[in-house]
């Protein structure tokens, strides 16, 4: 019953509003949103846009919020049932089933909400660094402070889109591995809360993701079949602790991050009675979210 339910009410709306504050997927609905308004305003049919179009849209964003061009693979994922978008010809629009029904004023507060959220998104992370930048002030025998900043983001996986614990996740998994003369470097560069980042050590790739859906791990594995995995995600059902294989070497959860890795970590630093572990995987989150940070930061206008 709460299959069918959910069915009845996932249109535009809901579907977009679970990709709030992800820079690269918003620069390509917002333009398509902005089609769809306007031929509603006009009372004619949306044919849809080109990609040309779509681009054209995507860079008027970016030159506000999102300094990173655009590449075709934004498109490409949202293609498809699973997806919003459709292909008829060589135009895309939102698929049928998702905008009918809908007015013109529903989707101008939608669109309202989602430009609202790119700057809202670039605000929180200000936020996020400021605290790390003060947490790293403090004298190195404030083992419990750091701690308790480190449990606190890597915990927070709504609001933020998941972005704090792929890149918290990261740091904490970096720090640990360090310490045992192992590797872990991190695959993408940018944009990690538009739903997943891998991380690549030795043999296997870290996919680190809160992206919890059956559909999106099969979608993943089929398209690198062969390749080991270590699955990285803040809880696992029953239906994905089924599908381990071959190319599945380990689940981590969010309790194990937390009671494990972390767990660890923190040991040894009382053990030192100073904050040498903690620091450096605040160091790694700090120099993380510079990072996305400067995809945003030269263009941010008021």
């Amino acid at each position: 019953m709460s299959k069918k339910g959910k069915a009845v009410t996932r249109d535009i709306v809901v579907v977009l509003h679970g990709h709030l504050g992800q820079r690269t997927v918003l620069g390509v609905a917002i333009p398509v949103l902005k089609g769809h308004i306007a031929s509603l305003a006009s009372n004619r049919i949306f044919d849809g846009l080109t990609e040309r179009e779509i681009v054209i849209g995507f860079r008027e964003l970016a030159s506000q919020f999102i300094t990173s061009d655009y590449h075709p693979t934004y498109i490409q994922r949202r293609l498809g049932p699973s997806g919003f978008l459709e292909l008829k010809g060589k135009r895309y629009r939102f698929r049928n089933k998702l905008i009918a029904n809908k007015t013109q004023s529903e989707l101008e507060l939608l669109q309202d909400e989602l430009i609202a959220s790119l700057r809202t998104a670039y605000e929180e992370r200000q936020a996020v660094i400021s605290r790390i930048e003060q947490a790293s002030t403090l004298p190195s025998e404030c083992i419990e402070e750091r701690y308790a900043l480190v449990d606190a983001y890597l915990s927070q996986i709504a609001g933020n889109r998941g972005e704090m614990f792929e890149v918290v996740s990261f740091a904490v998994l970096r720090e640990y591995f360090r310490s045992f003369g192992f590797s872990l470097q991190r695959f993408s560069t940018i944009h990690a809360n538009d739903g997943g980042m891998d991380f690549v050590g030795g043999e296997a790739i870290y996919q680190v993701t809160t992206d919890e859906s059956v559909q999106k791990l099969r979608k993943d594995l089929s398209k690198s079949p062969g390749t080991k995995r270590v699955l990285v995600r803040p809880t696992v059902s029953d239906e994905i602790a089924s599908l381990r294989e071959k190319e599945i070497l380990e689940i981590i959860e969010l309790k194990d991050l937390l009671q494990h890795f972390i767990g660890w970590l923190l040991s040894r630093d009382k053990r030192a009675k100073e904050a040498g572990h903690l620091q450096r995987v605040l160091n790694i989150a700090l120099e993380e979210f510079q990072r996305e940070n400067r995809a945003e930061l030269p263009t941010l206008r008021q």
